[in-house]
């Protein structure tokens, strides 16, 4: 009876410290969630405003002086539309023309001709 009662102390013991460590644990899980959800926040704000500077930087008043200046670029002319219909006509004046295949010397081939074995299907 007193070995039993000293295995049960033992147990119970063991069970405190375990639950003790848990809530630990738990308590230090809770600490980390938070961390995360203060970065998360943190990183939501500072997507917000990449996309303000991202507005503000590719506003078309901004970027044509600066195309005008540092590449030379001009607003387009009227000439250089083109109708979808014409489309097909233009491109075929601008097509590339590349030089023809060199003749291929049957003479020069050392590879024989394959040989056809005739297989028979296995059974």
């Amino acid at each position: 009876m007193r070995k039993l009662a000293i295995i049960g102390g033992f147990i119970v013991v063991v069970l405190a410290v375990a639950v003790y460590r848990a809530k630990l644990g738990a308590e230090e899980t809770q600490g980390e969630i938070a961390g995360l959800k203060a970065q998360v926040a943190s990183i939501g704000k500072d997507i917000s405003v990449m996309k303000a500077e991202e507005a503000y930087l590719t506003r078309p008043e901004r970027i044509g002086p600066i195309a005008r200046q540092k590449l030379g670029l001009e607003q387009a002319k009227p000439d250089q539309y083109t109708a979808s219909e014409a489309l097909s006509r233009r491109l075929g004046e601008e097509r590339l023309t590349l030089p023809a295949p060199a003749p291929v010397d049957d003479a020069s081939s050392t590879s024989a001709p394959l040989e056809s074995k005739e297989v028979k299907p296995q059974q």
